[in-house]
């Protein structure tokens, strides 16, 4: 491997300004993803600690630089920790024990304040509100849940035949079948009243968790189109999907290399957007940036109107996270400030 392992971002990755300014305080702390990428990449803590953290004077979003060049950012969502651990635990925290990812109030107050019936989501379909709204599709017990994982882990798995005999390929399409007629996504079984239209986009960043980020050898975004009952979309590829409701990005619009991109793209589907990210001014190596507080008078300067709901869903916070809701127009956030 090449030892070139970091460029400069002389940019900031959100508006483009070049009037970077460093930070007085910067984060030392290791942690588990940054002792992964030490050891995978053969880098030293002094070669990490060559990135410093820079405030965008214009944005105000934080970023660090030098940082990892696109190849090898690649490599470690990828690789080194390919699996989207927070998302799977999700899954799989629901599935098996019933829980929900923890958002607060977050659920009940949109859906007590928007109609919705077209939601989407950004990239990792476990962060977000799919399982809330899955929950509230199928209002069974907690076996019922469990029963619907392993079949659906079972019916993904049996497709993969590579290696096997034809009596093993014949066997597999036989219990492919049983598992199928099982699972939720035949829809004369009955068990879904399906309320909710549901999409997840991705933009196949080398930012983000993608080809490995799977559980029993099975994709996230297999696994979700199958259990949540959810079309995949290519962000950069024209759709047929009009206009959406809500669109939700949960941790993940710090986890592409087009933020200012993605976000306007979900703001021109949508009628709201929520999000949900880091505002740690002591911004930890593994990310190329973090959004601020302050990024949301950024944004409402632009025509982009906020409403910060941190403070108002309830939810216990231990580490420095915001949520909050924007729109392109003025009257439906107000509306929600009521």
């Amino acid at each position: 491997m090449s030892k070139i392992v970091f460029k400069n971002y002389n940019k900031c990755i959100y508006c483009g300004s070049k009037n970077l300014k460093k930070e007085k305080k910067q984060s030392s702390k290791t942690n588990f993803y940054l002792e992964a990428i030490k050891f995978d990449l053969n880098i030293s803590t002094k070669k990490i600690g060559q990135s410093k953290v820079y405030k965008c004077q214009r944005c105000k979003i934080l970023q660090n630089n030098p940082w990892f060049k696109e190849s090898i950012a690649n490599k470690i969502f990828s690789n080194i920790y390919g699996q989207h651990n927070r998302g799977w635990s999700n899954a799989l925290n629901f599935l098996k024990k019933g829980i929900s990812p923890d958002h607060g109030k977050l659920y009940e107050i949109l859906n007590k304040n928007i109609k919705i019936k077209n939601y989407a989501e950004f990239n990792s379909p476990f962060m977000g509100l799919m399982l809330n709204f899955f929950q509230s599709e199928y209002k069974k017990k907690i076996s019922f849940y469990r029963n619907i994982l392993t079949s659906t882990i079972k019916y993904l798995s049996s497709r993969q035949v590579a290696g096997k005999n034809t009596l093993q390929k014949k066997l597999s399409g036989k219990q492919a079948e049983k598992f199928l007629k099982r699972s939720i996504i035949l829809k004369k079984n009955n068990l879904i009243k399906k309320d909710i239209n549901k999409y997840l986009f991705f933009d196949n960043s080398n930012l983000c968790w993608g080809q490995n980020d799977n559980y029993n050898s099975v994709n996230s975004k297999s696994f979700a189109s199958e259990l949540l009952d959810l079309e995949i979309l290519d962000i950069n590829k024209k759709n047929h999907i009009k206009k959406l409701d809500i669109f939700g990005i949960f941790h993940t619009l710090d986890h592409t290399f087009e933020p200012s991109k993605i976000l306007n793209f979900a703001l021109d589907k949508s009628k709201y957007v929520i999000v949900y990210c880091h505002v740690n001014e002591k911004i930890e190596k593994q990310h190329l940036f973090s959004i601020t507080r302050e990024f949301l008078k950024y944004l409402n300067k632009k025509g982009i109107y906020t409403f910060d709901l941190t403070n108002l869903i309830g939810k216990h916070y231990s580490e420095p996270e915001m949520y909050f809701l924007c729109s392109k127009n003025k009257t439906l956030i107000n509306k929600i400030k009521i």
